[in-house]
């Protein structure tokens, strides 16, 4: 997986951290799976979700070390199948319910090589 994301200056003047920014990034179920994997998302049914979901996404950076990912979109609806299976999507339907839209959030430590961030300071 790779995330190209920007500088956010407003924001991270607001949270006194750096916050970084992708306004399109397509979120595939093997992204999701990989991110299972690797033990940093849990009861994320991919099977349940579409092939392909467009997000937006916030890199938080929390130290040196890790940083906090947040990939969202506001106008996603939960699939039914998603909904359905209560035990195997617990973590997507809570984070989903407290946010008001689709919402998966993990930490990720910044050593992982495994997802590669871009994370550019210039407004191009």
């Amino acid at each position: 997986m790779q995330l190209n994301a920007n500088f956010d200056q407003e924001s991270s003047l607001i949270s006194q951290k750096l916050i970084f920014t992708c306004e399109d990034f397509e979120l595939t179920r093997e992204d999701i799976a990989e991110l299972k994997k690797k033990k940093y998302i849990s009861y994320v049914e991919e099977k349940t979700l579409p092939e392909v979901l467009p997000c937006q996404v916030l890199i938080f950076l929390e130290n040196a070390s890790k940083a906090r990912v947040v990939f969202f979109n506001q106008d996603f609806v939960l699939p039914s199948e998603a909904q359905e299976e209560k035990f195997l999507n617990k973590d997507l339907l809570e984070r989903c319910a407290t946010n008001g839209w689709f919402w998966i959030e993990f930490m990720l430590p910044l050593s992982d090589k495994g997802l590669k961030m871009n994370l550019s300071y210039s407004d191009e």
